[in-house]
């Protein structure tokens, strides 16, 4: 039985092989590849939870603090997803104001043959720049870095209560899965 206090959660399903897809060029992508990129990606962070409409963030943030939330982010489970930080990006307008970032990372024990299952660990656009769309920009171009390395399917999920990530995730040809609770 799932806890009824726990945040419900809307999945999203990409499944391949399908076209690649375009992203968009109004935005600057830049690989984390250093301590000034990864700090940067970990003040990123920081911004998108201060505002997050994922439940799950703000319970984590009242449970175990802002550092700590942040940390959890800059660090995926390990036994639970492999990635590269070659993967993740900071992205930027051609002014170089920073907008965003996208986390893509794998499943660990789910390969297909010589695929990967996937998810996207956090994605969020930066408060100052909300409103302008730029969340399907992050998504195409995680989804993008995704059929690069080469995944069998991207599985993600988000808040009910998140509708610019429902509708971001519907825009750029997710399927819904199943409407769950879900641990936060």
């Amino acid at each position: 039985m799932a806890d009824s206090s726990a945040p419900e959660k809307v999945e999203f399903i990409w499944d391949e092989p399908r076209p690649r897809i375009v992203v968009p060029d109004r935005l600057v992508f830049r690989a984390v590849q250093d301590d000034g990129d990864e700090q940067t990606f970990r003040q990123a962070i920081g911004l998108v939870l201060s505002g997050s409409l994922d439940r799950g963030d703000q319970d984590t943030l009242t449970r175990e603090g802002f550092d700590a939330t942040v940390d959890g982010y800059l660090r995926p489970p390990p036994d639970l997803f492999a990635y590269e930080k070659a993967w993740w990006h900071l992205a930027y307008t051609a002014a170089g104001e920073l907008v965003g970032f996208t986390q893509p990372v794998v499943y660990r024990g789910s390969r297909q043959g010589h695929l990967e299952e996937a998810t996207l660990h956090y994605i969020g656009v930066v408060p100052d720049h909300r409103g302008n769309g730029y969340i399907d920009d992050l998504l195409r171009h995680a989804t993008a870095t995704l059929q690069r390395i080469g995944v069998w399917r991207i599985f993600c999920d988000t808040d009910t209560r998140n509708t610019p990530m429902i509708a971001a995730f519907e825009r750029t040809g997710y399927r819904r899965g199943d409407v769950k609770g879900l641990p936060g």
